[in-house]
């Protein structure tokens, strides 16, 4: 993706609608078949290591940047589909539930949040996918 960022990239010049893609970021607020979502970037590896010391940060083999003070409201297909993150004991697991079953309370995320990292897969100007990403 742009700015070696994973899925689509993180970088989308001064777009105010987020273009089809595999985006990453923050699924701030869920309502009436709507998500406002944060964009941000996400790096895992060597890559992840170099962008945290160029902010003085320490990655934990991912990190994430979020500089884009801009946030994107984008429409919830009825067709779109929606992983959760379950925990059972120590070990986490992505379940496909029906989408408008989330967000899912229970989830090992806070969504909707700040803190509720997903991947959002956008298709035709709509959200067709929700995948909520683990981070430790």
């Amino acid at each position: 993706g742009s700015d070696k960022a994973h899925g689509s990239g993180c970088v989308i010049g001064g777009a105010t609608v987020l273009p089809d893609g595999i985006w990453f970021g923050s699924a701030d607020s869920v309502a009436a078949g709507q998500i406002t979502f944060d964009l941000a970037c996400f790096w895992t590896g060597a890559e992840a290591e170099a962008r945290a010391a160029a902010d003085g940060e320490e990655a934990f083999d991912f990190y994430i940047r979020n500089v884009n003070p801009l946030t994107f409201a984008v429409p919830i297909a009825g067709s779109a589909r929606a992983w959760w993150i379950e925990a059972s004991g120590s070990d986490f697991f992505p379940v496909e539930i029906p989408v408008t079953s989330w967000p899912r309370p229970g989830s090992w995320l806070d969504c909707p949040s700040e803190y509720c990292a997903v991947w959002l897969y956008v298709n035709g100007g709509q959200a067709t996918g929700i995948v909520e990403q683990y981070l430790p």
